[in-house]
């Protein structure tokens, strides 16, 4: 395998990354990407985090994650790579929900599972305002497995949150933060590091899930006041509306800021607009906790998405997920794009 990369090193400029150059992996993000209550069905007793079934990051093994598609093609080691195989109790960034939290967790609850976190630094409940922190504590995991001098496949969703509060923090201040936030975000990648492939996955209409919530969603969207000013007790009666037009603002800035700091030899970004288009289906999309976060079926759907997006041109890429599609398998020839 090594000499496989060095013949491809040779070949291929740094500009152009093939998938089987990729020796780690890494991610910034929230509850979406820690994967909570992706397989989780009642209140409190399923509070956790599949971190291992990440559709980004996760290497637990027969579950459809960029990884283990990464390691079924090209044999890539997950274990050294610096996926993630755990389940984590929420606990782990239970200081997101503190103020919002009608209950206490007692000490049994908050004992959770963290070997195998690696390189699954998201935090559930975190906005943008947090991606320096997040960025530092993945430079720390890399650093632990020798990822430095690897290349490296970094995925950033991050943004849902920060929606989610447009209410409390007006809409304006909302576009100018998050923008302000992720160009920090890609000063620091482009000081700091090298050697990386980095999906950048655009803000979605996060106000579609109102459509497909029940009664025992409601009571936990009550409970911790999850995405307050369209499910929470913020709940605004023009959020659907307002949500509609504020996360296509934001992505106009994003993909100017992803072209602006697309600068250095050895590192690409590239905008993913997987969830841009996206309409709930039906149910089976959602997290049966909270009828918010995706659930295990649209984690599978969303590794697919994403994986055959690396290899489209910006005009092909895919930006609604209605099924389950094939898995690209790519040619010698193909770059990630």
């Amino acid at each position: 395998m090594l000499k496989f990369l060095l013949i491809l090193t040779l070949i291929y400029p740094t500009s152009s990354i093939h998938p089987s150059q990729i020796q780690c992996f890494g991610v910034i993000g929230d509850s979406i990407t820690a994967g909570f209550s992706m397989e989780s069905h009642s209140l409190i007793k399923d509070f956790y985090e599949y971190r291992g079934q990440s559709f980004s990051i996760g290497g637990k093994k027969d579950f459809l994650t960029i990884p283990n598609i990464i390691n079924k093609l090209y044999g890539t080691n997950l274990e050294n790579s610096c996926a993630s195989f755990a389940t984590t109790f929420i606990s782990h960034s239970i200081e997101q929900y503190h103020h919002h939290l009608l209950f206490q967790l007692d000490s049994h609850q908050k004992m959770g599972i963290t070997k195998g976190v690696n390189c699954n630094v998201a935090i559930s409940g975190a906005l943008s305002t947090q991606n320096i922190q997040m960025w530092n504590q993945l430079q720390d995991e890399w650093q632990k497995f020798n990822c430095s001098n690897k290349w490296k496949l970094l995925t950033i969703m991050i943004g849902a949150n920060d929606i989610c509060e447009y209410c409390i923090n007006g809409y304006n201040n909302t576009i100018d933060a998050y923008i302000f936030n992720m160009e920090q975000l890609f000063k620091n990648i482009n000081e700091q590091s090298n050697k990386m492939f980095v999906n950048v996955i655009s803000t979605f209409d996060v106000s579609l899930t109102e459509d497909f919530q029940h009664e025992d969603c409601k009571i936990f969207h009550f409970l911790i006041n999850e995405c307050p000013c369209i499910l929470g007790r913020h709940q605004q009666p023009d959020a659907k509306y307002v949500v509609k037009q504020l996360y296509k603002d934001i992505n106009e800035q994003l993909y100017k800021l992803v072209e602006k700091y697309n600068v250095k030899e050895n590192i690409q970004y590239v905008v993913q607009p997987i969830l841009e288009d996206f309409q709930i289906y039906n149910q089976s999309y959602l997290s049966s906790l909270d009828c918010f976060h995706p659930s295990a079926f649209a984690n599978h759907v969303m590794a697919t998405a994403l994986w055959n997006n690396m290899f489209l041109p910006p005009e092909q890429k895919i930006r609604d997920m209605p099924y389950s599609m094939p898995i690209y398998t790519p040619t010698d020839e193909d770059m990630l794009q």
